[in-house]
């Protein structure tokens, strides 16, 4: 979807990047769900929305790495509710990438881990629990 910082995302996304992306696998829902809202909202049509969404599905499995969700993961997500002010997708996605930095940690990868996300708040909680963030917005 052409908004601001759609650029950037494009460019980190590109195959040609270094870059290993991956995402949460709430993100599943969470897209598809955004692109419905869109739709409803009309801002998109119903024939653009599904073909979206088919191509996000296809995109999902060839460029990303999807990190699964666990019981643990949950119970993860959960306490992070507890000390911060976050929404229970929000929670799993961070659960998920702080699950992700301790795996990349334990197999001494020498990647940085980089959370994205547009939502300033979510950015906030993410840079307190010692993450580097960026947000695409930033990014024209």
């Amino acid at each position: 979807m052409p908004e601001q910082g759609h650029r950037w995302i494009t460019a980190l996304c590109d195959a040609a990047q270094p870059h290993e992306l991956y995402i949460a696998q709430p993100a599943l829902v969470e897209v598809v769900a955004a692109l419905c809202r869109r739709e409803r909202e009309g801002n998109i049509t119903r024939a653009e929305r599904d073909t979206l969404i088919t191509f996000f599905r296809e995109d999902s499995k060839e460029s990303y790495d999807i990190w699964p969700v666990t019981t643990d993961l949950y119970t993860s997500a959960a306490d992070l509710c507890r000390s911060h002010r976050l929404r229970a997708y929000d929670a799993v996605q961070l659960a998920c990438t702080l699950a992700l930095r301790e795996y990349v940690q334990a197999h001494h990868v020498s990647s940085e881990l980089v959370f994205a996300s547009a939502d300033v708040g979510l950015l906030n909680i993410a840079s307190a629990v010692g993450l580097r963030v960026e947000n695409p917005n930033d990014n024209p």
